[in-house]
């Protein structure tokens, strides 16, 4: 069986190699609006569960992160899709949001040229919105983010919200409808993506918000651990094939 599984692993790398070496943007945003243009239709909304290395591995640590995300924000914006939420299970990139900023900025400018497209980086459950251009008008780009506290914890603070409303009689138990805990999570943490996009070797989602991928197209690539650009397009190009089947 090892044997098997050693020869998969071999194959599934070497498809990566070929994958990489035939998607490869060139921080070019012109080669992913050409890659982008073939497909059928595209998510308006993309999350991206990715992983904190150690800090001794290749593109490790906080500053390893960073560059996921600053790279996933210009794939992004290339490819004209408005909304990225970034997982991280333990939320360790919320305590470096000046960092991610300047990094965020630093990166566009090289994909893009100046001014730099307006973004803005939320944290929902800290009620943290950062926005970097001009404030009056909408930003070309919203990145989220996210982590455990956001998921199963959230919807057990909204339970005991409501149970607490309503003996105090403040909320009628025949107002509680799945539209209410819709909205309500929705308020707390944001609009369900389109596709969820996990850079891991495995599908695992990691504690990821259970209320917000009841409808969300999903895509990884076995045996990757690595945040890069021949994944996305191909989760992109997985997207437009899809159809949505939704019961009545």
């Amino acid at each position: 069986m090892s044997i098997v599984r050693n020869l998969q692993f071999v194959y599934n790398k070497a498809c990566l190699r070929f994958y990489s070496m035939a998607y490869y943007p060139n921080k070019t945003p012109q080669v992913i609006r050409d890659d982008v243009v073939k497909l059928n239709k595209i998510p308006k909304r993309i999350s991206c569960i990715i992983n904190l290395r150690a800090d001794e591995e290749e593109n490790g640590g906080i500053e390893g992160l960073i560059g996921d995300i600053s790279e996933l924000a210009a794939w992004c914006l290339s490819a004209g899709i408005p909304s990225l939420t970034i997982y991280e299970y333990n939320g360790a990139i919320k305590s470096s949001i000046p960092e991610l900023q300047r990094y965020l900025t630093k990166n566009l400018r090289s994909y893009f040229g100046v001014p730099v497209p307006t973004f803005c980086i939320k944290v929902p459950h800290s009620n943290i919105t950062l926005t970097v251009g001009d404030e009056s008008s909408t930003p070309d780009l919203e990145i989220s983010l996210l982590s455990r506290v956001d998921g199963k914890p959230t919807i057990v603070e909204l339970t005991k919200t409501m149970s607490e409303l309503t003996a105090n009689k403040e909320l009628s138990v025949n107002d509680i409808t799945v539209k209410l805990i819709d909205e309500e999570i929705c308020e707390l943490v944001g609009l369900e993506p389109d596709l969820l996009i996990c850079f891991n070797p495995v599908l695992d989602l990691q504690d990821y918000p259970p209320w917000h991928i009841r409808l969300t197209e999903m895509y990884w690539e076995p045996d990757n651990n690595n945040v890069n650009y021949a994944v996305f397009i191909r989760a992109l190009k997985k997207f437009s094939q899809s159809k949505a089947n939704l019961g009545k």
